[in-house]
C-alpha cells in the first residue's frame, strides 16, 4: 500500500486498536447514529482524547467505520533494520507463504497478536492482500504486529538463518511433532497455503519440518487454526 492511499476500517475492535496504537492514521470516524450504549460512549471518549473527528451516521446500524490513511508498507530492507535493532532478544517470527484467503490471513494475524509475535513476514506475491476483510477478521491485531512484505522469500529465509533464527515449516507430511521441538531460541514459523501447504522451494530452505497431528486418517487443520496451535506452543514454552 502506498502512503496517502485511503482505506476503510470497520468494527469496534479494529478501530479501538488503531486509536490505541496509531491514532494519526484515522482521517475521520463514523459512528452509528442509533447507538447510545457504553461501547459507543467509550469510543467517542477515545476519539475526543486523540483529537479525532467523528460524525454520527444514520447509514450505520451497529458497527463504526473509519477512513484510514495508510503508511508505506515495510519491506525487506526495513526487516533487516528491525532485526539489527533487536540485540540479543529471542524472537518469534511468523512467515506466511501462499495464504490465499484474506479471512485466513486476518485470523493468522489475530493469533500472532495474541501470542506476542515480534514480526510478521508476508510473501507479497504469493499471499492475499491485507485488505478490509483481513483487517476486520484480525480484530485490530494488525496494529500490534510489525508486518514486513518481501518479494523474494527464499533470500529472506536465508538472511534469517544468517541471523541465527531457526526456520520451522509446517507440513502434515513431516515426521516430527511440533511439541517435540524447542522454540526457546529465536524461531520463525512458516505457514503455507490452504490447499498445498508451503511451497517446495520454501520447504527445502527450512531447518525443520514439523506437523501438528498424528492422526493417520485426517490430519489437515485449517491454516488459521494451525497457526494458532503452533504459536500457542511457542508462547507456552517461553512462559513456562
Amino acid at each position: 500500500m502506498n502512503k496517502g492511499s485511503d482505506q476503510k476500517r470497520i468494527g469496534f475492535h479494529s478501530i479501538e486498536s488503531i486509536i490505541e496504537n496509531n491514532p494519526h492514521k484515522i482521517k475521520k470516524l463514523f459512528l452509528p447514529y442509533s447507538r447510545e450504549d457504553s461501547r459507543i460512549i467509550n469510543l467517542i471518549k477515545m476519539a475526543d482524547k486523540n483529537g479525532i473527528k467523528y460524525e454520527m451516521s444514520k447509514k450505520l446500524k451497529q458497527e463504526p467505520e473509519a477512513i484510514i490513511t495508510n503508511e508505506n508498507s515495510l519491506n525487506f530492507k526495513d526487516l533487516k533494520e528491525f532485526l539489527n535493532n533487536q540485540g540479543n532478544k529471542q524472537l518469534i517470527i511468523l512467515i506466511l507463504d501462499n495464504i490465499i484467503d484474506p479471512r485466513n490471513l486476518g485470523a493468522c494475524i489475530r493469533s500472532a497478536a495474541v501470542t506476542g509475535v515480534d514480526a510478521l513476514i508476508i510473501n507479497k506475491h504469493h499471499c492475499a492482500p491485507l485488505n478490509d476483510i483481513a483487517h476486520s477478521v484480525s480484530a485490530g491485531g494488525s496494529e500490534y504486529v510489525q508486518t514486513f512484505y518481501v518479494s523474494n522469500l527464499i533470500n529472506c529465509i536465508k538472511y534469517l538463518k544468517e541471523s541465527n533464527i531457526n526456520i520451522y515449516g509446517l507440513s502434515e507430511h513431516a515426521e516430527n511433532q511440533h511439541t517435540d521441538n524447542n522454540f526457546i531460541d529465536s524461531s520463525a514459523v512458516i505457514m503455507g497455503s490452504e490447499e498445498q501447504g508451503i511451497r517446495k522451494k520454501t520447504q527445502e530452505n527450512c531447518d525443520y519440518l514439523i506437523k501438528l497431528s498424528n492422526n493417520k486418517n485426517f490430519k489437515s487443520f485449517n491454516v488459521s487454526v494451525a497457526t494458532g496451535i503452533i504459536l500457542a506452543e511457542v508462547s507456552r514454552q517461553r512462559t513456562c
